[in-house]
Formats: structure tokens, sequence, C-alpha cells
């Protein structure tokens, strides 16, 4: 009899492990993970069963050379002798969703390791015969949302004679299917632009409220993405002037609305978050016109203009 092996080890067999594009690899990685197991990885010596008794593992994954999903094997907890060997396949002719294979794969394990033990079939002797492998074909219902949550920190400029804002911006962004996706942003000054003259000062913000609708370029399961779209807010922008004596300072505002477009690219370095660049252009309906001593010293609205770094969170 084999000798006990450590509960919550996971072996992920891999082919290459300096793959840097593998997003298939790094999806089931991270499904596997959120579980609470301990994965470890290694290139593929010989049989899976016998990789995996090596590093102590309870269960091991390897992707089938046609990468339209994975290979399982499992290993019975108390005695550590083989119990399961069951292939996750998705068959569609446009391509497997791996998305849901890594689903299906961490459902598995879930349910057979976590869970009260259910007899799955009987034990196998140490060397099973691979005939008797069983075939779990994926459904070939779509993946759940995403919803993520960015931030970013940049720019804002409009021309007019306004040196530019230094600007926090926070969206959150739920993607449908794999295409589209929905935004609510946010968006608010850290340090405010400002005009300066012979009379005085004026420090001038804005405060962004907006809907975007954007669409999604590269697959979800690529480290990189690409992202367009557009929108529409509700933008309020404040003076606050700050005048030489005998002069008086004076405050105002103006509340309106702006429409936008904006573009976001970033890279994945674990499958959950995402760093990236995003830049924006819009126009507002009205404009605010700054004034010293009854001389326009400037103006800031009709153009926007951003340029913002970003970290984005995902989760489903």
């Amino acid at each position: 009899m084999d000798e006990a092996m450590p509960f919550g080890r996971i072996l992920f067999v891999v082919d290459d492990p300096h793959d840097p594009n593998d997003g298939f690899v790094e999806r089931i990685r991270a499904e596997v993970a959120a579980l609470g197991f301990v994965v470890v990885e290694r290139t593929r010596v010989g049989p899976l069963e016998d990789d995996a008794r090596r590093e102590r593992a309870v269960a091991a994954i390897h992707i089938l050379p046609s990468r339209r999903g994975v290979e399982v094997w499992m290993a019975d907890e108390t005695s550590g002798r083989s119990l399961l060997r069951q292939v996750i396949v998705d068959e569609r002719t446009d391509g497997p969703d791996q998305g849901v294979v890594a689903l299906q794969t961490a459902e598995l394990l879930r349910t057979s390791l976590l869970s009260k033990p259910v007899k799955m079939q009987p034990e196998m002797p140490k060397q099973p015969d691979p005939s008797t492998k069983a075939i779990a074909v994926v459904p070939s219902a779509r993946r759940f949302a995403e919803t993520g949550l960015q931030a970013g920190l940049g720019t804002l400029y409009s021309p007019g004679g306004a040196a530019p804002a230094l600007q926090v911006w926070l969206s959150l962004r739920q993607h449908w299917g794999k295409r589209l996706g929905l935004a609510l942003d946010f968006s608010g000054p850290v340090r405010r632009a400002s005009i300066s003259g012979p009379e005085g000062t004026a420090d001038l913000g804005a405060w962004l409220a907006g809907l975007e609708v954007f669409a999604r370029f590269l697959p979800s399961e690529s480290r990189w993405n690409l992202n367009a779209g557009v929108g529409a807010s509700y933008v309020r922008i404040t003076s606050d002037g700050y005048a030489v004596v005998p002069l008086q300072g004076v405050s105002s505002h103006v509340s309106t609305g702006a429409g936008y477009a904006r573009i976001d690219a970033g890279w994945a370095h674990a499958g959950w978050y995402r760093l990236g660049f995003a830049a924006l252009a819009g126009a507002t309906f009205e404009h605010l016109t700054v004034r010293f001593a009854d001389n326009d010293a400037g103006t800031w609205g009709w153009m926007l203009l951003a340029a913002l770094l970003t970290a984005e969170v995902d989760w489903r």
C-alpha cells in the first residue's frame, strides 16, 4: 500500500513552464488555488499518477495536447491509490470555452476532495487500465459574467489656459458574454487645475459620474486586454478665485453633461488583477469662464483629454 499523501496538494503538469502567454494554464491554476489547494507545478516525466506520487499530491491535472480540455487523476485520500481518472473536454466546432473547462475542473476537485467522500468508482489497480477513463463533455453554456473594479490615476486637461489637473478615476465594470460590457465611471480631482494672472489665481476642479458601454477585442483567456467604449456623464465644474488685495476672489460652478470615448489596455499579472493604461477624449455641453477684474483669463470645458495608469481587480 502506498504511503498516505497529505490532503490539499495538487500537481499541475505543464508542457512548457516558461510560456508567458498560456492563459489556459493560468485560468485553471487560479480556479484550483481559489478552492484553498496548494498548487505545485512541474513538467511531465512519466505517467500522470507517478508524477503526482513523486510530489505527494492527491490529484494531478494535465492539459490535453489538443488543448480542448484536461486530464485529471485523483488518489484515494487515505491510501494514495488511484481512485479516479477523468477527462474534461469541450468539443464545440468553434473552439473550446477555456473558462468553462477551468470551472468544471475546479468543481470536480471540490466535490471529490472537499465534500463528504462519495464512492465514485471501485478502487482500481495501482497502474489503471487506460480503457477505464471516463469522458465528461462540458456543456455549451457560456461563462458567467465577470465583474471588475478599476482604479486609475493621471492627468485631466481642458484646453483653455488652465494647467492639467491630477485626477483619480474609479470604474465598476461588468462584462457580458465574450465581447461587450457596461461600466459606471466616477472621477474627482486630487490636485485641481489652476489659472494665474496679475490679479490672482483660480483653482478649477471637475467631478464626473458617467455610464459607459465598451467592447473587448481580445479573448478573456489572454493575459492582455484591449477595450474601447463610449459613454455619457454628468460633470460639475467648480472655480475658486484667490485675488490680490484689494480685489476680491469669487467662486462659481457649472453643472453640465459630457460625452466621451475611452480606450484602455492592460496586462494580467495574475488571473484576478491587471495593470494597464487608459486614454479618454470627450466634450462638455457647457464650459466655465474664469475672469480676473472683468477680464477673461481662461476657460475650462468644451474639450476634455485624460491619460491614466490603471489597476483592475476582477471576480465572478
